[in-house]
């Protein structure tokens, strides 16, 4: 029987790399179990855009529980709040950087993930808008008409400081384009539960510099064992509890915003009804269906996924990530619990039958960057991931900020990419400003992907006699917005990875 092209697209990012236990796959085995805290899953405040702008003020300080550099939103440390606005609005931010300056990871910027908005300042500039202690930067980002509606996130973007900012000390936020519910209108009613999951350093002091790069751990003979000093936290509190009615069924929006932890989301005894991958509905285009039922999904670093799921018929759930294989030379990712799902209330005794009946829903029009079809390509591109003992490198090259862009495409083009792994360990290719359609994973032709603009590229596969073939995504890479043009990165989005030199910049002209 013939399986739908975004269902094939969903089990090989699960099993592209050997699934099932083999590097890239998820691994059943019991998840690891904190102690449930018993803490309702908390809510980040929310600012909403009034007359067309969104506007914050937000602080970098020295966090007094942590040690580590943490945003401050209306008096409150490690508070980042919610951005809510619709295609067209904009996001108005005041940074300042209150940071006491006598130490490394002192300048801070941010960076507006997988929104299609200018790379120039005072945009999404991420490689000339830095603060220093002392100093405040003025972001003023308009969002286009054709911004498609769904879940985005922001967080800095320091070349060298990234894993220590982002992943050891958990600076993300997470930013909605209205108008989901527009294009599947079962989101209408639903309670949703923006949900961001970090991993964080265990203990005050620990730096992203002292921690092993991959290529310093002899094997990743244990993929499913504990990742030292690290824990993961959701909406920052260890395994909180969301509460359901039994049989409700709720939306939930999820970021990957750890520092190199893939997620193997699964819901215990309940499918996940997906409805959009980084930001971008299923149904974006028409051929597709509007949502897909999975009982598990591999989320790479910095991707999003946004699914409905119905509660527990009596007692606890859990939100989970199982256990992912990143390679004989990656980093551990073992099984968590991220929340206790309980039920409460009384049901009025209706399981959600609009979910069985999905596949008979129409899918809307389509509009702006993510229009099918495609111009003819112009260009075929070429990217390849290496490392050794003294950093990562794309193309041979490792990032140096003073270095001509590796690429210059043209706007109002599209081109394909042949993403080339030749390491013993995932990688998580990530572009700015644009989204891209995987075609194919080594080799397995996809019939019509979902557009992402983060993507988990397999390691190499050994052959005999010491040889190999890389690991392989090839893609269509979409450049025909005009307000894209400029200079802006690409690089894997495991963050140590990109500190140690896997980036490179792009300008569009």
């Amino acid at each position: 029987m013939k399986r739908s092209a975004i269902k094939l697209l969903i089990t090989l990012a699960l099993v592209a790399c050997g699934g099932g236990g083999g590097a890239g796959g998820p691994s059943v085995l019991p998840p690891a179990n904190p102690p449930p805290s018993g803490t309702p899953l908390p809510t980040a405040p929310t600012v909403a855009a009034h007359h067309g702008v969104a506007t914050a003020d937000l602080s970098v300080v020295t966090s007094p529980s942590t040690g580590l550099p943490a945003f401050e939103f209306r008096g409150k440390v490690g508070v980042a709040p919610t951005f809510r606005l619709a295609p067209g609005d904009r996001i108005v931010i005041r940074l300042h950087n209150a940071l006491a300056g006598n130490g490394m990871a002192s300048d801070m910027n941010l960076h507006f993930h997988g929104l299609t908005v200018s790379p120039r300042f005072p945009s999404d500039d991420v490689l000339t808008m830095m603060a220093a202690p002392g100093e405040t930067l003025h972001y003023d980002v308009p969002i286009p008409k054709s911004q498609q509606p769904g879940l985005y996130w922001y967080h800095p973007h320091i070349h060298g400081e990234t894993d220590y900012q982002v992943g050891l000390a958990g600076m993300s936020g997470a930013i909605v384009v209205e108008g989901l519910s527009e294009r599947n209108h079962l989101l209408a009613g639903r309670k949703e539960r923006i949900i961001i999951v970090r991993d964080v350093q265990d203990a005050p002091g620990s730096r992203a510099a002292d921690r092993p790069k991959p290529m310093d751990v002899d094997q990743n003979n244990n993929p499913c064992g504990p990742d030292p000093g690290i824990h993961l936290t959701t909406n920052n509190v260890v395994r909180p509890t969301i509460t359901m009615v039994p049989g409700e069924s709720q939306f939930f929006r999820v970021v990957n915003a750890t520092g190199h932890r893939h997620l193997v989301l699964q819901v215990d005894g309940e499918a996940m009804q997906i409805v959009a991958i980084d930001g971008y509905a299923l149904n974006v285009n028409p051929s597709d269906p509007p949502i897909m039922s999975v009982n598990r999904y591999v989320l790479p670093v910095a991707g999003r996924v946004e699914f409905m799921v119905s509660g527990p018929a009596s007692g606890v759930s859990e939100l989970r990530t199982l256990c992912y294989n990143s390679g004989p030379g990656g980093d551990p990712d073992p099984p968590e619990i991220l929340a206790d799902i309980r039920g409460t209330g009384k049901s009025d005794g209706r399981r959600d039958a609009a979910l069985a009946a999905s596949g008979s829903l129409s899918a809307p029009a389509v509009e702006g960057s993510a229009q099918l079809p495609l111009p003819k390509v112009t260009t075929q591109r070429i990217v390849r991931f290496t490392e050794d003992s003294n950093g990562f490198y794309i193309n041979g090259q490792a990032f140096e900020p003073n270095a001509r862009p590796m690429f210059s495409p043209r706007d109002g083009t599209v081109e394909r990419w042949t993403v080339l792994n030749l390491t013993e360990e995932v990688h998580d290719f990530h572009m700015h400003q644009v989204h891209f359609l995987v075609q194919s994973i080594n080799g397995t032709v996809l019939g019509h992907p979902h557009w992402t603009d983060t993507f988990v590229v397999p390691p190499r596969i050994p052959g005999i006699n010491g040889t190999f073939k890389p690991g392989t995504i090839e893609a269509l890479v979409d450049f025909r917005s005009r307000v894209i043009r400029g200079v802006f990165l690409f690089h894997c989005h495991i963050l140590d990875h990109e500190d140690g030199g896997m980036m490179a910049k792009i300008q569009v002209l």
